[in-house]
């Protein structure tokens, strides 16, 4: 039996990057252009001097040169011959001994993804054949609920399902594009050993029993159709035989109908099952014994390195966290809590503002509100914290979100003295009541899974309506992106290392319930059966070892 899936199509533009650290020689170079600055200040280094001092050809100097001219650290002045001096930035990277990345970035081919509007599972075009209404004939073929409908996705799902080649990383995502909304995923099912043929990889946790109650109801309702001509054709044959003396001879050039020949079937399509159209309905791709192995129960590993600082079990630990991020935080910090009250938001006004004074950028936004809050205390409350901070630099700094973003997600995210971004990812709601479990989070870092976080934090910023918000944050992804090129190039390796998948909306349908060996989680999501936010909303985290002793 073929059943459908509804499915959306989005197109999404997006670019890539390569590069590298620094190599030595532009290091010296930059040292180089230093110390000239000291001995002549609007002198300045030239080309030929920079050849003179390291004995090197032009076209490597050439090279050297431009490479930190692009990077913003090195600036060239006007006169006789170009010279090169030092910006603000590379004295401060002289001083501060920081190497950032070589980098090239360039657009990449368009990626079209398929939405499954069931569950709300996302998949490359290549991995689920769709067609288009006329074709599926979901007149004929049973198809699974449309449940959840999106005109934009969450870029942290989707930076998952970009492609890109070895040593290149995703360097920005644009907004993905809704191209079709009318359009199918057919396969076969098999209700005998309870089989699916034609899923993608990874679409099987959230779809196979939804998929397989679609086909058993079309199979019952086939049954008693076919159990209704059965008792009508017996009905018929009995009044045809107890009639046939009475009835009168057929007159010539009339034409007896079906049902007044004995034993003859009536058409399926004058009893309405449609059954004879449906078989010259055909997906020849799906008679590919290979798509079964290629649609694999078993998602794909989308799991990236990270570090796993530590785990926070209750009151006082989550609120020693909180409290040591807003009181060591160099640049940002991003508070959201599945709900929030104005009790539990007071009581850290004061950590709030002291951050603020020290010109942190501090970001707040809650799923919901408990019952006696409204989102306008929770805006008024916070403006009147940030001006006290820094008066009128106040509104800029704290950052409260005007709107619900219906997540369940508890997410803390900072950076510390050094600049590197961390994140709190559990169950906790950070400024609501505590629920009647004790709360329970991870503390992770490394920067390519921290600009996954960045990300999904921009994506909470886009649920709640603040552009603006969601922007600065692709920005902090893009620059932890830029630390991990540096950090591969170098061969760095993480401290306290696993493997970790930052699962986010509506991929924890593809979740399975039980944990698997070695294999920690922690996180919080809402369910919404009804309106634009239907589906699973939230942030949770899995976690492995990469190597070593299992997790507990």
């Amino acid at each position: 039996m073929i059943v459908l899936v509804p499915v959306s199509m989005f197109n999404v533009n997006f670019s890539v990057a390569r590069g590298r650290p620094y190599s030595r020689l532009e290091q010296r170079v930059l040292e180089e252009i230093a110390a000239r600055a000291g001995v002549a200040p609007h002198q300045g280094a030239t080309l030929t001097s920079l050849c003179d001092t390291f004995r090197v050809h032009e076209r490597l100097m050439v090279e050297a040169v431009v490479t930190l001219v692009g990077a913003g650290w090195v600036a060239v002045t006007s006169g006789r011959e170009a010279a090169f001096v030092l910006t603000d930035e590379g004295q401060q990277a002289c001083v501060s001994g920081k190497e950032p990345a070589s980098v090239i970035v360039a657009p990449a081919a368009p990626c079209t993804l398929v939405f499954d509007k069931t569950t709300g599972q996302l998949a490359r075009r290549g991995e689920a054949p769709t067609v288009p209404k006329e074709q599926a004939r979901p007149d004929l073929n049973p198809s699974t609920a449309v449940r959840i409908v999106r005109t934009a996705l969450d870029e942290s799902q989707i930076q998952k399902l970009l492609p890109r080649a070895s040593g290149e990383w995703i360097r920005s995502i644009g907004r993905p594009r809704l191209v079709n909304s009318d359009r199918y995923l057919p396969v076969r099912v098999n209700l005998a050993d309870r089989s699916i043929m034609g899923l993608p990889r990874g679409w099987h946790q959230a779809l196979a029993g939804e998929i397989l109650t679609t086909a058993q109801t079309k199979k019952d309702e086939l049954e008693d159709n076919l159990d209704v001509q059965a008792t009508l054709q017996v009905s018929v044959a009995k009044v045809t035989t107890s009639a046939q003396p009475l009835m009168p001879a057929t007159a010539p050039g009339d034409r007896p109908t079906p049902l007044s020949i004995p034993g003859r079937r009536a058409p399926a399509t004058a009893l309405g099952t449609g059954a004879a159209s449906q078989a010259r309905v055909s997906f020849p791709w799906l008679e590919d014994a290979e798509l079964l192995e290629n649609g694999s129960v078993t998602p794909p590993d989308r799991s990236i390195e990270a570090a796993l600082f530590s785990e926070a079990f209750g009151e006082e630990a989550h609120q020693l966290l909180i409290t040591k991020a807003l009181a060591t935080a160099a640049h940002h910090v991003l508070i959201a809590s599945p709900l929030v009250n104005m009790e539990s938001l007071s009581k850290l006004s004061e950590v709030i503002q002291g951050a603020v004074s020290r010109g942190v950028r501090v970001d707040v936004l809650y799923g919901d509100t408990e019952e006696g809050t409204v989102p306008k205390d929770v805006v008024d409350l916070l403006n009147r914290i940030g001006y006290h901070a820094a008066e009128r630099l106040g509104r800029s700094l704290l950052k409260p979100a005007k709107e619900r973003t219906g997540s369940g997600a508890s997410l803390l995210a900072f950076d510390g003295k050094d600049g590197a971004l961390e994140a709190v990812i559990g169950n906790y709601a950070w400024i609501g009541s505590p629920g009647s479990e004790p709360g329970r989070s991870v503390h992770m870092g490394g920067t390519e899974f921290m600009a996954q976080v960045a990300r999904a934090a921009a994506g909470l910023w886009a649920w709640s309506g603040d552009s603006d918000s969601a922007d600065r944050w692709r920005r902090v992804a893009d620059r932890c992106q830029d630390a991990t090129a540096v950090s591969a190039a170098r061969g760095d390796r993480l401290r306290d290392q696993v493997l970790a998948e930052l699962v986010v909306d509506d991929e924890h349908a593809r979740d399975a319930q039980s944990l698997e060996a070695g294999e920690l989680r922690a996180g919080g999501t809402y369910q919404h059966n009804t309106g634009i936010a239907a589906g699973i909303r939230g942030i949770s985290v899995r976690i492995r070892r990469s190597e070593g002793p299992d997790l507990p």
